[in-house]
């Protein structure tokens, strides 16, 4: 569209260059005349003023009745000869203003109209309205699309409060956006209309462990053992127990949990983003001594940045070498910058295989519905751990970056002891 309307900008340019080039040029013209009338009536007077002087000449007697006549239509020729040079350039008259002004109007009155009228400018601008009309919201970022959502989600509940399938869809929707107290308040909702189902229960576990700082209380207990026991195999239920059981170093326990999701009958997992879980736990499971060296350069091979994750390479400062030896565990992980203190992505090496590049994304989530993709910044740390457990400790090594955008390569320097 831009282009089009240069391209209009330019032919009425050159129209209009067209109208007022001869006005410019005949006004050069005129302003030549004016001299020339100015030279006519200098060479008059010198005529007349030399005719004088012939004339007091011959009375005194200092030429003679032949000569005078003589000079005397010397005179007359040369006069004769300026006159008509002058009058050839006053024979151009002075151009009048008033024509290419009401030309250049006429011209883009009737162009206007003309293209108004049998133009097709709509059609110029029919693919962007077309555009933004099969996606209206292409200008919003993610977190405005959430809050919108949300905000579409809450007005169809409060019209029609019976919708139970509806309320489900916004507890979930509210644990991803942070908000817990109400995903609880919507996980009753829906309990209220059906009754208490594992299905249900699991969801308001979760959102109540985020809410207690990732600690299952024992309220939160006893919502699980309800859950479990209608369900021995919820997804929900068994995903929550074992990220709590990977957070506090029980990786067996984690791993445990996890297979039992994916004996479960659902259709509704992800059994990828479990399976990724898993191998993580197993990592973590495995000592530094036991892990294969090619299973080390896989982790750290550098890969590409791109929007749905982090590129990240970890250093360790050099004054704190003598703090960590060659086979001691560091864990990398994101988490959101604000809200829940739970990985979005967690990657391990060793300190032997520092400096080295880790891909952050979503492949390395511990939970279908925590994935740093989700996010548009994240908080990056990595720990040289002692214990293998992914919680700094007294006596470990910590470095953080505190706000990263997604898709960024940085570098994350390990420079502070744990005291």
């Amino acid at each position: 569209m831009t282009i089009f309307w240069i391209g209009i900008a330019l032919l009425t340019a050159l129209a209009l260059a067209m109208i007022w080039l001869p006005f410019w040029r005949r006004n050069r013209v005129a302003r030549a005349a004016s001299d020339a009338q100015l030279r006519k009536e200098t060479n008059l007077n010198l005529f007349n003023e030399r005719i004088q002087e012939l004339d007091t000449e011959l009375a005194e007697q200092r030429i003679n009745e032949e000569e005078y006549e003589a000079l005397k239509q010397e005179l007359q020729v040369n006069l004769l000869q300026n006159v008509e040079q002058e009058e050839d350039v006053l024979a151009a008259r002075t151009p009048s203003l008033a024509w290419p002004v009401v030309m250049s109007a006429i011209l883009v009155v009737v162009s206007g109209y003309t293209y108004w009228d049998l133009g097709r400018h709509a059609d110029w601008n029919a693919p962007h309205a077309a555009a933004q009309q099969a996606d209206p919201h292409s200008g919003m970022n993610p977190e405005q699309l959430q809050r919108m959502r949300l905000m579409q989600m809450e007005q169809h509940v409060e019209a029609n409060p019976t919708d139970s399938q509806a309320w489900f869809s916004l507890g979930h929707a509210y644990i991803s956006a942070s908000e817990y107290q109400k995903a609880v308040t919507a996980f009753d909702q829906v309990m209220a209309l059906v009754g208490e189902h594992a299905e249900l229960l699991g969801p308001k576990a979760t959102a109540m462990y985020y809410l207690a700082d990732q600690n299952i209380t024992p309220q939160i207990q006893a919502i699980v053992d309800k859950a479990l026991a209608d369900d021995e195999k919820d997804p929900s239920t068994r995903l929550l127990l074992g990220m709590d059981a990977f957070f506090n170093a029980n990786f067996e326990d984690a791993i445990g949990h996890w297979e039992m999701i994916l004996t479960s009958p659902r259709t509704d997992v992800d059994r990828q983003a479990i399976q990724n879980a898993i191998s993580q736990a197993r990592g973590m499971l495995e000592s530094g001594s036991a892990m294969p060296q090619d299973s080390v350069h896989q982790q750290v091979q550098p890969g590409p940045s791109s929007d749905a994750g982090v590129v990240v390479r970890v250093e360790l400062a050099g004054q704190l070498a003598q703090h960590a030896q060659p086979n001691d565990t560091v864990f990398i992980y994101a988490r959101p910058v604000a809200g829940p203190s739970m990985p979005l992505a967690v990657a391990r090496v060793q300190v032997g295989d520092l400096p080295a590049t880790i891909v952050l994304d979503d492949s390395k989530a511990m939970s279908p519905e925590m994935v740093i993709s989700s996010q548009q910044q994240v908080m990056l740390i990595a720990t040289v751990n002692q214990d293998n457990s992914p919680a700094p400790t007294a006596g470990d090594l910590v470095g953080q970056i505190d706000s990263v955008n997604l898709g960024s390569n940085v570098t994350l320097e390990i420079d502070t002891l744990v005291k």
